[in-house]
């Protein structure tokens, strides 16, 4: 075992579910926790954003979104936080926690990290092997 993830989803969810089992087949125990139902505070929400907006952590398949009941570009990063608050599901997951880091959906640097993806940045490519400055 390489160590407890928790792993903020929609019970049910068959992409979440595809996910989790990614996770356990490179060696992960998997803590499950639904996202929805969840009491989130802005603090919270925003240590899984890693510093991004709101915006751009919005689940675009959330039924208000897809109905055009809900247009996140036309709230502000506040305004949408707070939807996001009162409906979980405008919140893209899954959110994970794994030994004091955090990420907002699937396809992020901590996945690849976790599921043993190599690093996608080559490094310095100055001829000498320098510093760019």
């Amino acid at each position: 075992m390489k160590g407890i993830v928790s792993f903020y989803e929609k019970p049910g969810c068959t992409r979440n579910a595809l996910q989790k089992e990614q996770l356990r087949a490179a060696g992960y125990v998997i803590q499950a926790l639904s996202l929805i139902d969840k009491n989130w505070d802005p603090q919270s929400l925003y240590r899984f954003f890693g510093g991004n907006s709101p915006h751009d952590c919005v689940n675009t398949r959330a039924p208000q979104i897809t109905s055009g009941a809900l247009a996140p570009s036309t709230l502000t990063e506040d305004e949408l936080l707070e939807q996001m608050r009162a409906h979980p599901i405008l919140i893209k997951r899954p959110l994970i926690f794994y030994r004091g880091e955090y990420c907002c959906g699937f396809d992020t640097a901590l996945v690849a990290k976790l599921l043993g993806a190599k690093q996608t940045d080559p490094g310095c490519a100055h001829p000498t092997g320098g510093h760019c400055s």
